[in-house]
């Protein structure tokens, strides 16, 4: 690519050329100035305006998570512009950045126009038109011919989060229908594997979500930027702060756009938090502020746990019941000795070791106090490079609630990300900062899904086969033993929709290993991506407002997407491509006959009908609010929805995120610890010849790599840039602007370098969703390391090491 040191932003030009600018951009993208100048006046649904627009709903749904309803204005068939859509709830009423460039997405020069077939080398770029009829024909062909040798199981689907609805994620049922294997691109999984046996799922009524935010006192925002990363719903931090009073502390290891709004920011070393947040539970319990009251009624503290094997002591254990039943319930002992459920003991023990019938137990409580003890501040100082004192004063904010305890993203991509999940809710339940107002948005309990709004079992048709599921990086370990734990890896076609998997996923150079087995590979996307040049077969997907959807994630919502433009060239909408596959493979059988079907069933739940929530209804009236928000908060008759319908900082059986054969050391994943990353560890040997740690940071430019080739954005960011602290360029004779190669054993990548005195010393930040072609040399992706966790076989972005020296270009 072309790079240049100057953008249209960069050159001295006042507002009005700037706008003149962005309408230049929109001639080239073929929609002459119908973009330019555009108002943000709210419209209604069907409405002609006086520039003879029609404007229908719309939503974006591409993995930001906030599914903002849109409108999207269309003149002569052509969709020109997207606006504001009023909602009840004025909150909701918003459009991003993002949103506003939809149309030049639509009408974007890198629009896929045709199926087409690699004539070349794979990633060669040389390609030849085929019609829709001899490309499924191809696939169809292919998939039977695989099935009938090697088995069903070695085709392959794998769906991404480019598109989130049920219709786009349709494929997923196809799969079942065939017996097919799905690949998890296995995205954020700590981040949904920690909260459910940890503090349970509360999502849906009865709690406040992000309105409650205005009832905290404290506001933790801890390895997350949603000053950049969701700026759509940032807003409710910021007004908890200037209206309420809240204070707002950042935890992150950069100088972020967040942290420049914190009222407290606290620069941490990168995989450290952890141990900040054990270290902060000690200083509780040394002086005194854990809230053992708490602990007692609402946390599973008094529960005895066995000493033999770490499982709880129950009431078969005793004689009292069988065991495996519903009523072999763990039991506590009390204050005066009797023996029993926590239903039966009205003031247990919360310490102390016991024989019960030649039993030796001990309370879990004394255990996390064990794991805690070692987590003196001055230990987790030298650790986090973090002063002893704001390690203490951040305990006594915690203490000093209501707090809003939000955990990002930044925080799953290292390989200790569940054992630092874990240490700082269980933090949270020593300070009794569960239960009240104020302290319910923790991580991906927000109270906001839509009630009747139940997709997620439609990939599973009655009757069907089913599909296995085996996880993409621990699929990557798995490659040299070809046993995915007792299933047999021998995957020969892969369908991919709804993800670029080079730009989003680690470990590029071994997938391309891995696709030397595969004798069919299909990708299915809007734009020609690093993914899709790589593929046998390539399909051109509608984009979001080319076809009729709906979503209910996140919102309280449940938003109507219209049909406004009929889709451009031969692309389909993900729905349609797979409805002719169902046909091919004859399975019809299995499959929806239309879109309306597949959102009857959608909304075929007493939770929908309870509300009256139908596709008609939907349709018709664009939005339906589910739920108003309440006052209710989770955990406040101190039930949880966990097994023990406690909070769970023990963990008496590890649910494993995905059976790859590991190993697990039951005894230390059963209560938060502290270990450094498996890579991203000055203290690694490999620290020496790679002394940098590699993250990146989710802007407001992009959404994993949608958005990245729009060329009003292009204007704000034209190249990819790695930020880096001056004094690491200057060791290195690197100049600010120069171009660098970042290197490890796995890749390289040659991008320009930015000096940011907010980047700590010994890191580098890249700006994530770049793809490929964009880069002078390399990419990024394929420096990324794959290791997994027993636990959590996740996608650990950033546990990596590498260094940088001057590059020539």
């Amino acid at each position: 690519m072309k790079h240049t040191q100057e953008t249209i932003v960069s050159t001295a030009m006042g507002r009005r050329s700037f706008l003149k600018g962005s309408a230049a951009a929109v001639v080239a993208a073929g929609l002459g100035s119908n973009l330019a100048g555009s108002d943000f006046a709210f419209a209604e649904e069907g409405q002609t305006t006086s520039k003879g627009e029609t404007v229908n709903p719309g939503v974006c749904r591409g993995g930001c998570g906030s599914g903002c309803q849109m409108n999207v204005h269309v003149r002569d068939g052509k969709i020109v512009k997207t606006s504001r859509r009023q909602q009840t709830d004025p909150n909701i009423t918003r459009v991003c950045n993002r949103g506003l460039t939809h149309a030049l997405r639509v009408y974007g020069e890198d629009r896929l126009k045709h199926p087409m077939k690699r004539v070349g080398e794979r990633g060669e770029g040389k390609w030849e038109q085929m019609s829709w009829d001899e490309a499924l024909a191809t696939i169809s062909d292919k998939w039977k011919e695989v099935a009938e040798k090697y088995g069903p199981d070695s085709n392959a689907f794998l769906c991404g989060s480019g598109n989130i609805t049920p219709d786009a994620q349709h494929g997923k049922r196809l799969a079942a229908a065939m017996g097919a294997t799905t690949l998890d691109a296995a995205q954020d999984r700590v981040f949904y594997a920690a909260f459910p046996p940890i503090v349970g799922m509360g999502k849906g009524p009865g709690g406040g979500g992000r309105n409650d935010l205005k009832n905290a006192k404290n506001i933790f925002i801890w390895g997350y930027n949603p000053a950049e990363s969701e700026s759509q719903t940032f807003h409710y931090l910021i007004r908890a702060r200037a209206e309420h009073g809240a204070r707002i502390i950042c935890i992150d290891p950069t100088y972020t756009t967040t942290a420049s709004k914190a009222d407290l920011f606290v620069p941490i070393c990168p995989g450290t938090d952890g141990a900040l947040a054990l270290a902060m539970a000690n200083v509780l319990v040394n002086e005194g502020l854990a809230d053992e009251a708490f602990m007692a009624t609402d946390t599973v503290a008094p529960l005895l746990v066995k000493k033999s094997d770490g499982k709880y002591l129950r009431l078969s254990d005793l004689g009292k019941a069988a065991a495996g039943t519903s009523d072999d319930k763990p039991v506590a002992r009390g204050k005066d000795g009797s023996i029993g459920t926590l239903a039966e003991i009205t003031d247990p023990a919360l310490k102390g070791s016991f024989g019960i019938e030649g039993i030796e137990v001990t309370t879990a409580y004394d255990l996390l106090l064990e794991r805690v003890a070692e987590w003196t501040p001055e230990k987790a100082s030298e650790i986090c490079n973090i002063p002893v004192d704001t390690i203490k004063e951040l305990a006594h904010i915690v203490k000093d609630g209501p707090n809003s305890i939000n955990i990002g993203l930044g925080l799953d991509h290292v390989t200790n990300g569940m054992a630092t999940f874990s240490a700082i809710l269980s933090m949270g339940m020593i300070a009794g900062q569960y239960g009240q107002p104020g302290n319910s948005a923790k991580g991906t309990w927000r109270g906001e899904t839509a009630i009747g709004w139940m997709p997620y079992g439609l990939a599973n048709p009655k009757g069907a086969p089913g599909s296995t599921v085996m996880y993409s990086p621990a699929l990557l370990n798995c490659m040299e033993s070809k046993k995915y734990g007792d299933k047999d890896i021998n995957i020969k076609t892969l369908y991919i929709w709804n993800h670029n998997l080079f730009g989003t996923q680690v470990g590029g150079n071994r997938w391309r290993e891995f696709f030397e087995g595969v004798e069919l590979l299909v990708v299915t996307d809007v734009v020609m991506t690093s993914t899709a040049s790589y593929a046998d077969i390539v399909l051109p997907a509608c984009h979001y407002f080319e076809c009729e959807s709906a979503t209910g994630d996140d919102t309280r919502y449940v938003f109507y997407n219209a049909k406004s433009a009929e889709p451009l060239y031969e692309s389909k909408s993900d729905f349609e491509i797979f409805k002719m596959l169902f046909e091919k493979m004859d399975l019809l059988q299995y499959d929806f006959k239309n879109l309306d079907e597949l959102f009857g069933a959608v909304f075929n739940n007493p939770a929908a009908q309870k509300i009256d929530l139908t596709w008609d209804r939907l349709k018709k009236e664009g939005s339906v609010l589910t739920f108003e928000p309440d006052k209710r908060v989770m955990g406040e008759d101190a039930t949880y929805m966990t097994p023990t319908g406690r909070l769970q900082f023990y963990q008496e059986s590890i649910p494993l995120d995905t059976d790859y054969g590991q190993k697990i050391d039951f005894m230390k994943e059963r209560l938060p610890y502290w270990e450094p990353p498996m890579e991203a560890w000055k203290e690694n040997p490999l620290a020496k010849k790679y002394p940098i740690c590699f993250t990146s940071e989710r802007n407001k430019y992009k959404v994993h790599t949608q958005y990245t080739r729009v060329p009003w954005l292009l204007e704000f960011e034209n190249e990819p840039y790695i930020a880096v602290n001056p004094a690491d360029c200057e060791a290195r004779g690197i100049a600010d602007g120069d171009y660098v190669r970042m290197f490890n054993d796995r890749g390289t990548c040659t991008l320009l370098a930015r000096f940011n005195n907010g980047v700590r010393p010994g890191m580098a930040v890249i700006d994530h969703g770049w793809d490929l072609d964009q880069f002078v040399d390399g990419f990024y992706c394929d420096l990324l390391g794959y290791n997994v966790t027993p636990v959590v076989a996740n996608s650990y972005y950033f546990d990596t090491l590498i260094e940088i020296e001057k590059a020539t270009i």
